[in-house]
């Protein structure tokens, strides 16, 4: 019998030890929450408590107004705070606040995400990095990626911002001179040489054909014999000669 009794004596200190540690938030049902004794029914999702239930009345619930949001149902007494979707943090709104959901906030146009949120979109982004001059885009940034930038390769160059290929260095040509390399951000500048400069790099050229021209006509005067041409129709004298004591 002694034995029955401690039984239901240890029984009992375990049901008030339980009694003691639980909290009796978990004893309401799933769309009721605990306050001063009592198991509330819930606020909808997009509204907020104005007045919590007694033993004679329900829950007193209230519309969240402009700029808050209560996503759940709840037994809170105020909404959630939209969040700001700051344009000096490279954000700008994606999808406005409203009653049941939060604002989801995106990158500015140039701009990509750094610190995403799967349920809040993103949290801060920077702005895509600009291409120098002397370098090319070799990839467009996107939302969640920064641009990447190449320099421009050996005969080549870009002089602005941000180009999308580099430009071959321009060749002068026989009439014209070098004034200035072309470098990585500049073209090779060149210019045309003066009449003298053109003299003196083809004046001895020319002066050769002269000499040339000179000789060939003092060598056929000599001979006294005109310079035509090799496959000339015309007889020479001595043909002709030839021609008339042989007549008739």
């Amino acid at each position: 019998m002694k034995g029955k009794s401690d039984m239901w004596y240890l029984w009992m200190w375990m049901v008030y030890l339980l009694l003691l540690f639980c909290d009796l938030s978990y004893c309401c049902g799933s769309a009721e929450y605990y306050i001063t004794g009592e198991c509330c029914p819930m606020c909808s999702p997009g509204e907020h408590v104005y007045k919590h239930c007694t033993e004679y009345t329900s829950t007193s619930c209230k519309p969240c107004t402009p700029k808050l949001f209560m996503a759940v149902p709840n037994g809170l007494l105020h909404c959630i705070t939209c969040t700001v979707c700051d344009p000096g943090l490279g954000l700008k709104t994606e999808r406005e606040c409203s009653p049941t959901s939060d604002a989801v906030c995106g990158p500015l146009d140039q701009h990509y995400c750094t610190e995403a949120d799967h349920k809040k979109g993103c949290r801060l982004a920077q702005r895509h990095t600009i291409c120098r001059p002397g370098t090319f885009i070799r990839r467009n940034g996107t939302l969640l990626t920064n641009t990447e930038c190449e320099e421009c390769r050996d005969k080549t160059f870009s002089n602005k911002s941000s180009s999308p290929f580099c430009k071959p260095h321009t060749e002068c040509n026989s009439e014209q001179k070098e004034t200035t390399k072309g470098t990585k951000t500049e073209d090779t500048v060149c210019e045309n040489m003066p009449v003298r400069s053109r003299f003196v790099l083809f004046g001895p050229f020319i002066f050769l054909a002269l000499v040339f021209s000179g000789l060939s006509v003092k060598f056929c005067k000599e001979r006294n014999n005109p310079c035509v041409p090799l496959h000339s129709t015309y007889r020479t004298p001595v043909q002709e000669t030839q021609g008339t004591d042989n007549g008739p």
